[in-house]
C-alpha cells in the first residue's frame, strides 16, 4: 500500500494567551489527491496550512511531507524539506522590484534547482499555461489582482514541490477575476497535482475537490466526498455552515 505523501497526527498549535487554534488534528492526503478545507472564519483552515508549510511553530504532534518530519526540525533542514512544498497566499506576495519572468525564476535559481536558461524556459512554459505568455516581462504592477495570482501560482510550480497548498487564493480578487484563478486551479487538480485549497468557493469545491474537510474550532469537524459533504451532511455544524453559505449565495 502506497504510503499518504502527508500525514498529520495529533497536531496541535497554541497561541498567545492560551488560544487553541488546532486541536488534535489527523489527516493524510495521497500523491495526486486534491482537498478542499472549509469552515467558518476562525476555525483553523488557514492555521493548519500555515503549519505544513512551516510559516508557524507547532505546539503538539507531527506533520510529515513524503515521509520526512516538517515540523519541530531545524531551520537548515526545514529549508531542504520546504522545496517540497509549495504555498500560494490570498495577497499574491509577488516580489514589486521584479518582473513576472523574474518573480517566477528567483526561488529556483536560489535553491540551486535550475541555472537561469532552464529557469527561464520552465516559467514560459508555465505562464503559457496560464495564459499568460505575452506578460513574462511586464512588471508585476501593471497586473490586474487575477493575473498577479496566476503568477503566483507559476512562482510557486516552478520549485517543482509535491503539494501545492492554497489559503483562500480568490478572496482579495474582484468577482470577475475569481473565475481565471479557479480556472488555472482546476487544471491543476485534473493534471494530478497534489494540492490541500482552504477556500470559499463551493463550486471549486464541488467540481475539483477528490475530499471536502469541514473544520471548526480548530478541529475536524466532517469528511467526506464533495457529494456527501454537500447533499447529506453528517455532522449538525456542517448543515448549518452550508444553511448559511446557502442564504449568502440566494
Amino acid at each position: 500500500m502506497e504510503r499518504p505523501l502527508i500525514e498529520i497526527s495529533a497536531l496541535n498549535k497554541e497561541f498567545r494567551g492560551g488560544i487553541q487554534a488546532l486541536r488534535d488534528v489527523d489527516l493524510t492526503v495521497a500523491s495526486g489527491e486534491v482537498v478542499v478545507v472549509l469552515g467558518p472564519s476562525g476555525s483553523g483552515k488557514s492555521t493548519l496550512i500555515r503549519c505544513i508549510n512551516g510559516l508557524e511553530t507547532t505546539t503538539g504532534g507531527s506533520i510529515r511531507v513524503d515521509g520526512q518530519q516538517v515540523n519541530g526540525i531545524s531551520q537548515r533542514r526545514w529549508r531542504k524539506v520546504r522545496l517540497n512544498v509549495g504555498m500560494v497566499f490570498q495577497n499574491y506576495a509577488l516580489f514589486p522590484h521584479l518582473n513576472v519572468l523574474g518573480n517566477i525564476t528567483l526561488a529556483p535559481r536560489r535553491a540551486g534547482i535550475m541555472r537561469r536558461a532552464e529557469a527561464e524556459d520552465e516559467a514560459r512554459r508555465l505562464l503559457d499555461m496560464v495564459g499568460l505568455a505575452d506578460k513574462e516581462t511586464a512588471p508585476v504592477a501593471s497586473l490586474s489582482g487575477g493575473q498577479q495570482q496566476r503568477v503566483a501560482i507559476c512562482r510557486a510550480l516552478a520549485m517543482q514541490p509535491k503539494v501545492l497548498l492554497f489559503d483562500e487564493p480568490t478572496s482579495a480578487l474582484d468577482p470577475e477575476m475569481v473565475g481565471e484563478v479557479l480556472a488555472v486551479m482546476k487544471r491543476l487538480a485534473q493534471e494530478g497535482i497534489t494540492m490541500i485549497c482552504v477556500t470559499h468557493e463551493m463550486g471549486f469545491a464541488r467540481s475539483a475537490a477528490d475530499r471536502v474537510i469541514f473544520m471548526d474550532q480548530g478541529e475536524i469537524v466532517e469528511m467526506a466526498s464533495p457529494d456527501n459533504f454537500f447533499t447529506a451532511p453528517k455532522a449538525e455544524r456542517s448543515r448549518r455552515f452550508l444553511e448559511l453559505i446557502s442564504r449568502h449565495d440566494a
